[in-house]
């Protein structure tokens, strides 16, 4: 897979809650090679394989080619592990990319444990001098993430879809989600509710203050550049189940 480059980027769309403005995306790969697997295998497979830098690179760097065509006033989220930020080519790749470093936002991944923080932090720091911001994904999921988020003082704090389902029923979620609000707010950062896939989550986060949001709600990830242009500054039509 990494020596043919048989992978492509699909962009989902971030909107801001309060107007529907899409603000944001995230790239998502996506493989065309045999066999056929899911990102996530593919991911796993090349961990075990032992090249799960050389996969993420390859990622993050189709990524931010393809991110070249989208408008200039979104930003663009790239998801990379916590190990692969530690590794110099990092600094290569986004010296690299035609994307403004103010665009690109470094999405963390759990798919290992961090065992060095003052180094993930000086790090990341670096970046954040170059004029990039870092989100955290999956908070809520796990002990993890939260874990992430006390020591990375991260630009972004993504809800997990495990937060978000059903949330507009449950009163302990609804608890949960409005403490992430005032916790954001404490730290000057931005909370997105991912996952988004019904009219009635919608509206509970919008009326806990949850300021982001994605999800098949607000816009399936997209693959053609020609369709990125046809993203409207309003919601899109959705079912209310």
């Amino acid at each position: 897979m990494i020596a043919s480059r048989t992978l492509s980027t699909a962009f989902q769309p971030i909107r801001d809650l309060s107007n529907g403005h899409v603000v944001g995306v995230e790239a998502l790969t996506r493989f065309s090679g045999e066999p056929d697997r899911s990102p996530e295998e593919w991911f796993a497979d090349a961990a075990s394989s032992g090249c799960a830098a050389e996969l993420e690179f390859l990622a993050m760097k189709t990524a931010l080619n393809a991110a070249a065509e989208l408008p200039n006033h979104l930003f663009v989220s790239v998801n990379l592990s916590p190990t692969a930020c530690l590794d110099r080519r990092m600094v290569a790749l986004l010296e690299e990319s035609r994307v403004a470093p103010t665009r690109i936002v470094l999405e963390l991944t759990e798919h290992c444990a961090v065992t060095d923080y003052e180094s993930l932090k000086a790090s990341l720091a670096r970046a954040r001098e170059a004029g990039l911001r870092i989100a955290v994904d999956d908070t809520g999921a796990g002990f993890a993430s939260m874990r992430h988020v006390l020591q990375l003082r991260p630009d972004f704090i993504k809800l997990d879809r495990t937060i978000i389902a059903g949330l507009d029923a449950d009163d302990a979620k609804k608890a949960f989600g409005s403490a992430m609000v005032k916790f954001a707010e404490g730290i000057s950062a931005t909370l997105v509710a991912e996952g988004l896939e019904t009219m009635g989550e919608l509206a509970a986060v919008m009326e806990l203050g949850v300021p982001v949001g994605q999800g098949y709600l607000l816009g399936e990830p997209i693959v053609h550049p020609e369709e990125w242009s046809k993203w409207r500054n309003h919601y899109p039509q959705a079912a209310s189940t």
